[in-house]
């Protein structure tokens, strides 16, 4: 699998601040491990809360195409459900299953994607992300939610399944990048109001909120309008 473009440029924004080898090795590594254990898996997205970010791996399209190729061969349950026009289940318990969230998820399913599953990641009792697989078959996790948790470091019980079909994180990964930017914008801009009036960076934050609700402005909009101000002046 290879990481999306976005995801790259994210990396690129923070592989300065990490110590212990690069993201994108331990994204690769977790990726390898997940497809020893799911080998029809075409996408793996990390959410991160420490940086708030979520990165993204996917098949190529060749892979993608060739898995697909293979479900219609040898028409799985996915294929029957399009053939006998069987519709939504219509009670609550049934549409809440992991049957009922496949079937409502195939309208708006992306392509290659039959089935998902999310794990979250928690570390000293508290949820610090999750990882999020997508696979070409529609049991492809069935019975493996404890050994994927095993191999990827993240917590069994929590596992959900079906609830990602249209592959939403792999957006949330596409605005990483900016995401960072603004951050690093942000940080910057809480500096110059931190020594321009004797705040800790905190209240700096804090000041440059107030005075972008003031405003009326978003915060990344005011920060980036400071550093500019700044920037003009030192030059």
């Amino acid at each position: 699998m290879e990481p999306i473009p976005e995801t790259v440029d994210a990396i690129d924004e923070l592989d300065p601040a990490l110590d212990d080898g690069t993201l994108l090795d331990q994204l690769n590594r977790l990726a390898e491990r997940a497809r020893a254990v799911v080998p029809d898996l075409v996408g793996m997205s990390v959410a991160s809360r420490k940086h708030d970010v979520t990165f993204t791996l996917v098949a190529t399209d060749d892979e993608i195409g060739s898995l697909d190729g293979v479900q219609y061969l040898t028409s799985g349950p996915c294929v029957e459900a399009v053939h006998t026009e069987q519709g939504l289940a219509t009670s609550s318990e049934d549409l809440m299953s992991e049957e009922g969230w496949l079937l409502f998820g195939q309208a708006s399913a992306a392509a290659g994607v039959r089935s998902t599953l999310t794990l979250p990641v928690v570390q000293d009792d508290a949820v610090v992300g999750s990882i999020n697989l997508y696979a070409a078959g529609p049991g492809s996790f069935t019975d493996r939610h404890a050994e994927l948790a095993a191999e990827l470091g993240a917590w069994a019980p929590g596992a959900v399944a079906n609830a990602d079909l249209s592959f939403s994180t792999r957006h949330l990964a596409e605005e990483a990048p900016e995401r960072l930017r603004n951050e690093a914008l942000l940080d910057a801009a809480a500096g110059i109001v931190a020594v321009d009036h004797a705040l800790s960076l905190d209240e700096a934050r804090d000041r440059l909120l107030d005075a972008a609700q003031r405003a009326g402005v978003s915060i990344d909009k005011l920060a980036r309008t400071i550093v500019h101000l700044y920037d003009d002046g030192a030059a």
